[in-house]
């Protein structure tokens, strides 16, 4: 065994021995001195009653005289008190009392051993003068016979006294001892108590957070051996510590980068985290919290409810659609999944992702709106030309007068086919994904408002419209010259279709900053209200019957929007019923912008076709 251990394993039991060896020493000391000493007295006590008892005259215990005369010479000069007592208890005589005042004493356990013939002695309290006494008791004996009692006793305050000098030496070798055994104490107290110290400081360093102090060595061994564990078991827990806070950030990394809306909570649907995505989507004003709200606080939402419910009841996936009502409602694909159970937590709670499929459903819709909008328009010519083309195989009616307006009709739906099927064309070309950047070079915008007022020029003249252009000769930016032409050409031809006749259209244009404003203003009937949001859908029509007649395949202003958004740009419209509509293309001048691919759908700006 090492010598620390034995130390350490020794030091306890060396002081309770200690402790225990001083007490014991004094107790049993002094108990045994004081028995010692009042067995002495009582031994000495025993043969003074008998030395007297064998000298005492027959004549004292036949009068009271004779026996206080007797007791009183006896005790003369002692601090004996000798009482002498007849058979029958009767006192005959006391050296400190008057006899015949004193009560029988017979029952004293002293007398009735005397009376058997031997000494007996006895300690305790005497009635008489009201002190502890010590009591012998001989009997006084003649031819054989106990004439009576002769008892002699010494008070303890007496005996206390004399043994006073015992006590103060016994007194002073326990302190001496007591004192031994403290210096020893303090001394092997010191040795321990310094590096226990040492290690409750840096338990309380840790317990405040710094895991980086450690405990240097200690003495014993046993204690050196508890330090390197508690500095080994501080390390690991830093590790852990820092590993965990490292999973911690990473994981709110994760999180706060996923688009989709990610919410944990726990069993009694009660939130304990959320990344950005979910605060977006929360019926909670911006600052608030939602970690230790409900499901229902937190997005007053009744089907998420529902969903996170039977999920943590089947403890299973579960996956539903549902709609959030925000400032426009947005449909959300969620998916909950139970967190696994583990033996501190047998319902931890489950994990929801939210997945924004709004966009989705939209196009959705957009491709039913389209497929639907596209069979309607091709329904119609197609027709036309297929019953014409019937009537036309006739023999008699090719040489009717009515052929030639027949071949007309068929002439004029082919061509507003071609028409919608050119326009199909470019809006696929102006939304196609991998379509290469928009070429563009520095164009003289009064040359392209001039070419397309020019391309129009015989539908003006057959309406009888006023078309003026207004733009600074100077004026250049960088577009795509032929997709711009387009653009303002289809407005144009807008606006002189459907103001009417001697309807006055205006073509301007100038530079807002960086930004090229083009305005086609003109003074027709005007677009109301209702019809203003959904202009730009693509075969939205403000009068069907009327754009059908024109010859507009209902996807014009379509175009234009694509054009604008390919320039990284916008088209807009202010128009009132009964004062006319303006236009305005507005796109960058210099820098290129950024071009969006975004499909025809209902949110999308107003515009008519």
């Amino acid at each position: 065994m090492r010598r620390g251990s034995l130390f350490l394993r020794v030091l306890p039991l060396l002081l309770a021995v200690s402790v225990l060896t001083m007490t014991g020493i004094s107790v049993v000391g002094f108990l045994a001195l004081r028995s010692l000493y009042y067995d002495t007295n009582r031994f000495a006590l025993t043969e003074t009653v008998r030395a007297l008892a064998n000298g005492l005259a027959p004549e004292a215990l036949e009068t009271r005289t004779e026996a206080q005369g007797f007791c009183v010479r006896a005790a003369r000069g002692t601090s004996f008190r000798i009482t002498l007592i007849a058979r029958d208890g009767t006192v005959l005589g006391d050296s400190r009392g008057d006899p015949a005042e004193m009560d029988n004493h017979g029952d004293r356990p002293e007398v009735r051993a005397a009376l058997d013939g031997e000494p007996a002695a006895s300690l305790r309290r005497s009635a008489t003068v009201g002190v502890d006494m010590l009591y012998v008791a001989a009997p006084v004996l003649r031819d054989g016979e106990t004439r009576g009692i002769l008892r002699v006793s010494l008070a303890v305050p007496e005996l206390r006294e004399r043994l006073a000098p015992f006590y103060a030496s016994a007194g002073i070798g326990a302190l001496l001892l007591l004192a031994a055994v403290a210096l020893v104490s303090v001394q092997l107290g010191r040795r321990v108590a310094r590096p226990v110290a040492d290690l409750g400081e840096a338990a309380r360093s840790w317990a405040a957070g710094d895991l980086g102090r450690r405990v240097g060595r200690l003495e014993p061994s046993e204690l050196d051996r508890l330090g390197r564990t508690m500095n080994a078991m501080a390390a690991e827990l830093s590790r852990r510590i820092s590993l965990d806070a490292e999973r911690s950030r990473e994981l709110a990394a994760i999180l706060d980068s996923i688009g989709e809306a990610v919410v944990a909570v726990d069993g009694d649907y009660r939130i304990r985290r959320v990344n950005p995505s979910a605060l977006i989507l929360s019926a909670l004003e911006p600052g608030e919290r939602m970690e230790g709200l409900t499901l229902l606080e937190g997005f007053r939402n009744s089907e998420i409810q529902a969903a996170t419910e039977r999920c943590l009841a089947s403890r299973e996936r579960v996956e539903a659609e549902l709609t959030l009502y925000r400032e426009v409602p947005r449909h959300f694909f969620l998916c909950a999944a139970p967190i696994a159970e583990g033996p501190e937590n047998p319902a931890p709670g489950a994990v929801l992702v939210l997945n924004d499929i709004t966009p989705l459903r939209r196009l959705e819709q957009v491709r039913k709106d389209f497929v639907a909008n596209v069979s309607h328009e091709l329904k119609t010519p197609i027709t036309l030309i297929k019953g014409f083309a019937e009537t036309l195989q006739d023999r008699s009616v090719r040489k009717s007068p009515d052929a030639e307006r027949f071949l007309g009709i068929l002439r004029r739906n082919a061509e507003r086919m071609d028409a919608l099927v050119d326009d199909l064309l470019t809006l696929a070309r102006l939304e196609r994904p991998d379509a290469s950047p928009l070429r563009r070079e520095p164009t003289p915008i009064r040359r392209i408002l001039e070419d397309a007022a020019e391309a129009l020029e015989r539908r003006r003249v057959e309406g009888g419209a006023r078309l003026t252009i207004s733009c600074p000769e100077d004026l250049t930016a960088l577009v795509n010259e032929g997709l711009l032409e387009q653009a303002v050409l289809n407005l144009t031809d807008n606006a002189l279709k459907y103001s009417g006749a001697g309807a006055r259209v205006e073509l301007a244009a100038e530079a807002d900053g960086d930004i090229l404003e083009i305005r086609i203003r003109d003074d027709g009937p005007g677009i109301p209200a209702r019809h203003l949001p959904r202009i730009f859908e693509r075969f939205y029509r403000v009068d069907k019957a009327r754009s059908r007649e024109a010859g507009g395949t209902g996807l014009g202003l379509a175009i234009v929007r694509h054009i604008a958004l390919a320039h990284g740009g916008e088209v807009s419209v202010e128009s009132r019923e009964g004062a006319g509509s303006t236009f305005r293309i507005r796109v960058p001048m210099q820098e290129p912008g950024v071009r969006t691919q975004e499909s025809g759908s209902r949110t999308q700006e107003p515009g008519y076709g």
